[in-house]
Parts: C-alpha cells; sequence; structure tokens
C-alpha cells in the first residue's frame, strides 16, 4: 500500500492490489470483476498495519451489500481504521518502542539490546495486525468496530501512556547521574546537592504546567529552556553560590 502511493487517490493502487484476490473469487464474471476494481480504485488512505483489516471488512462488504453501498461503507470503516491505527501505533506503540530502547541501552550501554527492543515492542504488534488482520476482517466484518472502543482498550492504552511516562522518568534520571559523574559534562562549581535541588524545582514547574492543561510539547519546551538558564545560573554562580 505504501510503496504504490500516489498524489490523486493515495494508497488505492496497493490496496486493490491486496483486496482483488478476494474480488477474484468473489465475482467469477469478467464483467462483475471489473465493474467491482473499478468501485476499489476510489481514494483509500488509512493506517498501513490496518490496510489487511480494511481488506478483509471490504471483501465481506462485497459479498453482503449492494455494490451502490459497498464504497460509502468502506469509507467509514477506513476513517475509523485510519483513526485508531494512528492512535494506537504512532501514538502509543511507537513512544513506548522508543523508551524501552533508550532505557536499555542505558542499562546495557555499548549492546544492541536496546536497539532490538525497540524494534520488538513496535514491530510484533505491527506485523501480527497485518498478518491476522485479513481474515478479522472477513470474518467480523463490520461488527469488529464494536470491540475497539471497549473498556479493556481504554485501560490497556493508559497502562502504556503510563508506562512512556515512567520511562522518560527513568531516562532523565539516568542521564542525570551519567552527567553527574562526568567531569566533561558537569561544571566543577555546580555540586551533586545544587543538581538535586534543581532537579525539583523543575519537577515543580512541570507539574504546575501540566495541571495548567497545556500541551505536552509546550511543557517540553519550556522545561528545556528552564533546565538550560538553571545550569547556567548554577554555573555562573548567581545560584547557589
Amino acid at each position: 500500500m505504501e510503496t504504490l502511493w500516489n498524489y490523486e487517490k493515495m494508497q488505492s493502487v496497493g490496496f486493490l492490489f491486496c483486496v482483488y484476490p478476494a474480488l477474484k473469487r468473489l465475482y467469477p464474471e469478467r464483467e462483475e470483476i471489473r465493474s467491482a476494481v473499478s468501485r476499489q480504485m476510489n481514494t483509500v488512505n488509512t493506517n498501513p498495519a490496518m490496510g489487511p483489516l480494511l481488506a478483509g471488512i471490504t471483501a465481506r462488504l462485497e459479498q453482503d451489500l449492494e455494490p451502490s453501498e459497498v464504497i460509502l461503507y468502506r469509507k467509514r470503516a477506513m476513517e475509523a481504521l485510519a483513526a485508531f491505527g494512528d492512535h494506537v501505533f504512532w501514538g502509543h506503540l511507537k513512544p513506548l518502542a522508543a523508551v524501552c530502547g533508550v532505557v536499555l541501552s542505558l542499562v546495557f550501554l555499548g549492546t544492541m539490546i536496546g536497539s532490538a527492543a525497540a524494534l520488538l515492542v513496535y514491530n510484533v504488534p505491527n506485523i501480527l495486525a497485518r498478518s491476522l488482520g485479513f481474515s478479522k476482517g472477513w470474518a467480523d466484518g463490520l461488527d469488529l468496530f464494536r470491540g475497539l472502543k471497549t473498556v479493556r482498550m481504554d485501560v490497556f492504552l493508559s497502562r502504556i501512556r503510563e508506562t512512556i511516562a515512567t520511562g522518560l522518568g527513568i531516562v532523565a534520571g539516568m542521564l542525570v547521574v551519567r552527567a553527574m559523574k562526568s567531569p566533561d559534562l558537569v561544571s566543577p562549581h555546580v555540586s551533586e546537592h545544587a543538581i538535586g535541588i534543581s532537579l525539583l524545582f523543575l519537577a515543580g514547574i512541570g507539574t504546575v504546567l501540566l495541571r495548567k492543561n497545556l500541551p505536552m510539547t509546550v511543557v517540553v519546551y519550556v522545561l528545556g529552556l528552564a533546565a538550560v538558564a538553571t545550569y547556567v545560573m548554577m554555573d555562573t554562580g548567581i545560584l547557589f553560590r
């Protein structure tokens, strides 16, 4: 789907390639298959991991619905899967993979364990979704969407967010500890106690900003600038003389 992406109809050519074997089984007559191919060349744009699932649902729609209704329902399914796939795979699994990779890279410095962990955390669920997607979409059809928005799924994604936040905190702490032990990174004018106090100060700023419901990007940039300013003031003796 991504290899044959085009600006006119986006993933349509690749999607048709995916669903074409099913269309051939559903429509043995030459004119029927031509009509189905022409119909399926409508614009397609969904999360790549959800592509096989959409293909399975589409094949089921071709079997169950009138030809004039297929694209209408496929469009709705496509949009729902695009939002769900982006939210889960790019909004949750990709940051989780990055955090796991960084933490393990710092723990096992000089090895490939962190890189391997990052690849596995993201790609194992991705490959499972791709390999099982068509059969699941064909079996459940539109009923599949009842299982995507559940309390269990919300709890699962919430646990991932908590894990990412915890991991980022661990990464920050490990980087600070390594910096404090490196004479090349820490000025001799800055004591370990001063660094500890400044970290508590920055944590307080971050907590206040988050309680104001500011976007995470704003919080990160503000804390980054505050951290740089705090370090400069400590290094020059303005703070903690």
